[in-house]
């Protein structure tokens, strides 16, 4: 016992034990121990040498479990005291795996009683797949004598799993025999625990860097990149592992590397502060791209620059998008400055930002003159008074039409027609207002309210001379029915007495059919409630709000098509009541004329632009042709004179051997032969460029021709057959089928150049369509050539997404499309439309739901 408490001092003064269980450890290494009472058992016991389970030695008795076990002893002894009272479990077997001692701790944590552990054997605690591992352990200690410390689990008495580490050595006798193992046992399931945690911390960690919406990376103060995440990675299309180490500036556009290596030495001797920037990136397959970088410093534990972090986002298609706006902003301001009619700009408190040159041709005032007015100064006095009402309106409704007056420069006052919005200006709220000069509009209203009050003083005196209601109501009728205006009389209650021929000719109805009926059957549904409200406020208070005035609004036939009318309402009071006049014109051929001039204007328009651009392309043109036909016959020489040598090329190898390795050398590099063999094909195919370039430039000088072209007589099959060729890989790459039905028809009178234009434009329109579509059941455009009467007909339809009806009217106006910005410049259908009225014919076009979309095109057979 004094050497045992000798060697307990010992260990308790050397640093070199950082646990009570340490401690123990090393005191029952030492051969004292075994001296507790028990009996030692021979070295020499084939378990020392034998391998063999855990489940084989369980099931083997041997003197050895006798001479380790000191639980009787512990209870006496300070070790044994020690060891009941640590918290580090703490348990001793002997070489059969028989559990031979433990402590407190040790049945804890393992869930068993002391009774219960002295009937286990380790092999039971133990989990199938840890046995062999613990064996092996075991197996290495009793061969070198050395402690050592392993992991495993423990099966608790409940079931639950403990993760384990075990520090374990040889008990030994006074002969310094081994005859066991004792160990110490922690419970590491916290650890395990922090572990993990830490390890799936660190999985997160870097899952978010990696897959960051931006790029990451960081540089040393060479340039070297020293990390970098997988979203830049894809950015630049290289791995990481061929990024990491390479210098940044192997990535830069060429033209910036300079400027960001010296920026890179004033950043890092703090010269240069931090600022984001952008820079042009060049990746792997050779596209540039822009990208925005911000940057901070990474500091060392001293505070000493080490590296520069970077985020990077690729704003390359911001770029772009900026750019088209650009664009897209001065297309608006072309469009705005183009418009015939005067349009200005003003804020809420009336200041003008803006106005069209249409606007300076009104009022008289230049641009910059506007800019410094507002619309006081141009508004009639009396008509500005109810400016804030005005506004007020337009504020809450977003749009507003009135009449009002304006005062020009030289003080001369014009009635106009406003019609104008909110609009977003700069980013602020501004409206937009368009002007109408409705000075000839005033004057023929002026005249027909006079007309209509000589009218009703006529009708008011012949009432007086004869009261006979018969003869006056004959001879109303009379002058009604021979109006070649729709008249139609409505009595108080909005329902129709009168209803003349003209009438049964704009709308369809005969008398019998409508006399009776409400006087709002002749409108559009949404104009019905005010109408009729507008009537019962002037029942009301007499006021001529809509009486006596001539406006413009729709109507609805029989049929139930809607139609532009005119209407000049009068109010007459008669012995039973008020009855209404209503003198109605149909406006639809005066809307249609209207329409015609304004198309014919803008194709004039577009004529001339054609022109001054075919004569500014053909003059450069002109050269290249004719040095193409330069080159052509110079290269004949050359190749005549390359052919002259080549006969004596033979004999340089002899005579002059350098010059001939020189010469196949650079023959080699030029891959001469294949020069050669294609060189007249090459310059073939530029010819045919050239001469297709020259082809566009003479058809669109001859869109601006106002002399009659030189017309031959073609047949329509042969253009058709000849426009599908130019076409038709185009048509087999997405898969679309033609379907040509096409007629024996007689030769047509035509420039077949514009003719074979108009087809190509509508083939090429149809193919868009179907490619946009992409149909399930495929693609198909169907061409069919007919005769009807005197006019060959030529049909292209398509199976595609068909045609809007709203966007039906625009469809041939010029610069119109809906192709996505970029795709289309909406002059092909114009110049079709143009063509076609040039020859005499016309373009009609259907497209009914869910059925095909056919262009119609019919040429008359005789010269137009």
């Amino acid at each position: 016992m004094r050497v045992f408490t000798r060697k307990l001092h010992a260990l308790l003064a050397n640093d070199s034990f950082s646990t009570a269980g340490e401690v123990i450890l090393n005191l029952l290494a030492a051969p004292s121990f075994c001296h507790l009472g028990q009996r030692v058992v021979d070295s020499s016991s084939p378990a020392r040498n034998q391998k063999a389970s855990f489940a084989d030695l369980a099931t083997h008795q041997s003197q050895d479990s006798v001479a380790l076990g000191v639980n009787q002893g512990a209870g006496k002894s300070p070790i044994g005291r020690l060891i009941e009272q640590t918290m580090q479990p703490f348990a001793a077997v002997d070489f059969h795996g028989r559990i031979t001692c433990c402590n407190r701790a040790y049945e804890e944590l393992t869930g068993y009683s002391l009774a219960e552990l002295e009937s286990k054997s380790i092999a039971e605690l133990t989990p199938q797949q840890w046995q062999k591992s613990s064996l092996d352990v075991l197996d290495q200690l009793r061969a070198s004598g050395k402690p050592v410390r392993y992991e495993k689990e423990y099966v608790r008495k409940d079931g639950g799993i403990v993760p384990v580490e075990v520090a374990v050595d040889l008990v030994r006798n006074d002969r310094d025999e081994a005859i066991g193992f004792h160990a110490f046992v922690t419970d590491i399931s916290d650890r395990r625990k922090a572990a993990d945690a830490l390890r799936e911390s660190e999985e997160r960690y870097r899952q978010l860097y990696d897959e960051a919406p931006v790029g990451y990376h960081e540089i040393n103060e060479e340039g070297c990149l020293v990390n970098i995440n997988r979203t830049e990675c894809e950015m630049l299309g290289y791995p990481r592992e061929e990024l990491l180490g390479r210098s940044i500036y192997d990535f830069l556009a060429e033209e910036q590397r300079d400027d960001a290596r010296q920026m890179l030495g004033k950043k890092f001797d703090g010269t240069q502060p931090l600022a984001p920037l952008e820079r042009t990136y060049v990746t792997r397959d050779g596209r540039r791209i822009i990208v925005a970088i911000e940057e901070r410093f990474r500091r060392d534990g001293e505070g000493r620059i080490a590296g520069i972090l970077s985020t990077v986002q690729d704003i390359t298609e911001r770029k772009r998008t900026e750019a088209a706006l650009q664009g897209s902003e001065r297309r608006a301001r072309a469009l705005f400055d183009g418009i015939e009619e005067a349009v200005f700009v003003h804020s809420p408190q009336g200041r003008i930002l803006d106005a069209n040159p249409a606007a300076s041709r009104l009022l008289g005032y230049s641009h910059n003159e506007f800019l410094a007015l507002s619309t006081k100064d141009i508004d009639d006095p009396e008509f500005a008074v109810g400016y804030e009402e005005r506004l007020e309106q337009q504020l809450t409704r977003g749009h507003l039409t009135c009449e009002g007056r304006h005062r020009t420069k030289y003080g001369r006052v014009i009635p106009v027609e406003i019609t104008s919005s909110l609009v977003q200006f700069d980013d602020d709220r501004a409206v937009l207002a368009v002007i109408r000069d409705i000075s000839e509009r005033k004057a023929l209203e002026e005249t027909r309210r006079q007309f209509a009050e000589a009218q009703i003083r006529n009708a008011q005196e012949m009432e007086s001379k004869n009261r006979a209601l018969t003869e006056s109501e004959a001879r109303y009728r009379r002058l009604t029915e021979g109006s070649l205006d729709a008249v139609v009389v409505a009595d108080c209650q909005g329902q129709l007495v009168l209803f003349n021929p003209a009438a049964t000719k704009v709308f369809g109805y005969t008398e019998p059919e409508i006399i009776g009926q409400s006087l709002d059957r002749l409108m559009p549904a949404p104009l019905r409630g005010p109408f009729s409200e507008a009537f019962e406020h002037y029942l009301r208070t007499r006021d001529p709000q809509i009486v006596g005035k001539t406006v413009e609004l729709r109507g609805t036939r029989k049929n139930g098509e809607e139609f532009p009318l005119e209407l000049s309402l009068s109010a007459v009071d008669t012995a039973c009541g008020v009855q209404f006049i209503c003198a109605i014109r149909d406006q639809t051929e005066r809307h249609r004329m209207q329409a015609l001039l304004v198309q014919q204007d803008k194709l004039a328009s577009i004529g001339q632009l054609s022109a001054g651009l075919a004569h500014e392309i053909n003059n450069p043109l002109s050269y290249v042709a004719n040095n193409l036909a330069v080159l052509e016959r110079e290269v004949k020489s050359v190749m005549e004179l390359i052919t002259a040598y080549e006969s004596v090329h033979p004999a340089l190898q002899t005579y002059a051997p350098e010059a001939f390795h020189s010469i196949e050398e650079l023959r080699t590099e030029l891959d001469w032969d294949y020069l050669r063999a294609n060189l007249d094909r090459m310059l073939g195919r530029t010819r045919e460029g050239v001469q297709r370039v020259a082809n566009i430039v003479h058809s669109l000088r001859s869109m601006a021709r106002t002399s009659n072209l030189q017309l031959e007589a073609v047949r329509l099959g042969d253009l058709v057959e000849a426009t599908l060729e130019m076409v038709r890989s185009r048509l087999r790459q997405s898969n679309i089928e033609v379907v040509l039905e096409a007629a024996e028809l007689p030769p047509v009178s035509c420039v077949p150049s514009q003719i074979g234009q108009v087809m190509l434009n509508l083939i090429i329109n149809a193919a868009q369509s179907v490619e946009a579509k992409k149909p399930t059941d495929g693609g198909r455009i169907r061409v069919s050539t007919r005769q009807d009467g005197t006019f060959a007909i030529l049909e292209v339809a398509d199976n595609g997404g068909g045609i809007p009806p709203e966007v039906m009217p625009k469809l041939f106006d010029p610069f119109f499309t809906t192709k996505p910005l970029g795709e289309g410049t909406g002059l092909g259908l114009s110049i079709s439309h143009g063509i076609v009225n040039g020859h005499g014919g016309r373009i009609e076009v259907e497209s009914p739901p869910g059925k095909e979309t056919c262009f119609r095109v019919l040429l008359p057979l005789k010269s137009a």
